[in-house]
């Protein structure tokens, strides 16, 4: 072998290495967002040193920074004067804002229970909100339409197509 020829085949590996482990800009790559941890059947709970303020269970979460991903989800509050608990197929919790969907059942310890396919719950303004189809129930009364807006603070309800079967006593 000649000297020529090994500095050639040398230099051809150098050349090959320097592509090959040449640092590659992935800056502009899009990047994925990772959740910080995953959950499966779990329950979480926000206790205060008097009771249990709230509590989220699910089949499978996924904690982001900023929010909780969950399927088939319960969210349950006991920080008003009555109890409260809303499930759903699907649900975002970010901040005090839960955005629901699929199968969304509200129920409040007064016997409220309300029904839609999905739904906003802000719990801090205490407003359930929905596009979508919907019925409320209480004690054989009910009430169904479509784009609701309920507030539990007023006890006010906005609807369309209202239709409403009551029950005299």
């Amino acid at each position: 072998m000649s000297i020529n020829l090994f500095f050639i085949v040398i230099f051809a590996l150098l050349v090959g290495m320097f592509e090959y482990f040449q640092p590659h800009d992935i800056s502009n790559k899009d990047m994925k967002e990772v959740p910080q941890f995953e959950l499966n059947n779990f329950i979480i709970y926000e206790i205060s040193p008097l009771k249990i303020n709230r509590y989220f269970e699910g089949k499978h979460g996924l904690h982001y920074s900023d929010r909780y991903v969950i399927k088939e989800g319960k969210f349950t509050n006991n920080e008003r004067a009555l109890l409260e608990s809303i499930r759903a197929d699907n649900a975002l919790y970010k901040g005090d804002l839960v955005t629901l969907n699929g199968g969304v059942h509200y129920v409040r310890s007064d016997g409220v229970n309300f029904y839609s396919e999905e739904g906003q719950y802000d719990q801090k303004n205490g407003l359930i909100k929905t596009d979508r189809a919907f019925k409320i129930t209480k004690e054989g009364n009910s009430i169904s339409g479509i784009h609701l807006d309920y507030n539990l603070n007023l006890d006010t309800v906005s609807a369309d197509r209202i239709q409403g079967v009551y029950q005299l006593k």
